[in-house]
């Protein structure tokens, strides 16, 4: 593609290290798998299909394990339930430096006196990326780790 070009050192890193990159959005760790913990645990995340008319988010991701000492993928296949953000999922809001933002509830009932403030999920993620609020991937972390939480016992069996 650029073989009539004369390309200095540095921008021939850019290019390699461009041609190099690898095809899935992103690959996040996971804490070990329970039954296999002599493997690395990871999430790859493959395609996101967004609908921002319908505020609507799907990820479609597969479980990777690798060996620890070589890094080579197992090929053991592991659930893979639904991760979507639908528009009437919400999030909490964060301080910049990702802890929960908690205030006082403007009429207290028993023992609640503060609450966690609620946002939509989908507007957030959009807030949060068109504000340089937040990177790609440490948006898909925090969203990864709520995902985790919700569905451990799913993500955890073997097939």
């Amino acid at each position: 593609m650029n073989e009539h070009l004369i390309i200095p050192e540095n921008i021939k890193e850019i290019l390699n290290s461009i041609e190099n990159t690898p095809l899935s959005l992103t690959e996040l760790p996971l804490q070990a798998h329970p039954r296999l913990p002599q493997f690395e645990r990871h999430i790859r995340v493959l395609d996101i299909d967004a609908k921002s008319e319908q505020q609507f988010i799907s990820f479609r991701y597969k479980q990777i394990l690798k060996d620890k000492e070589t890094g080579e993928e197992i090929n053991i296949s592991l659930p893979s339930p639904e991760w979507v953000i639908y528009k009437d999922t919400w999030s909490y809001l964060r301080y910049g430096d990702n802890h929960l933002i908690e205030l006082p509830v403007a009429e207290p009932e028993g023992n609640m006196n503060t609450d966690l403030v609620k946002v939509p999920s989908y507007q957030y993620m959009l807030w949060l990326l068109k504000n340089n609020k937040t990177g790609f991937t440490e948006l898909l972390a925090s969203y990864l780790d709520e995902f985790v939480k919700n569905n451990k016992d799913i993500l955890d069996k073997l097939s």
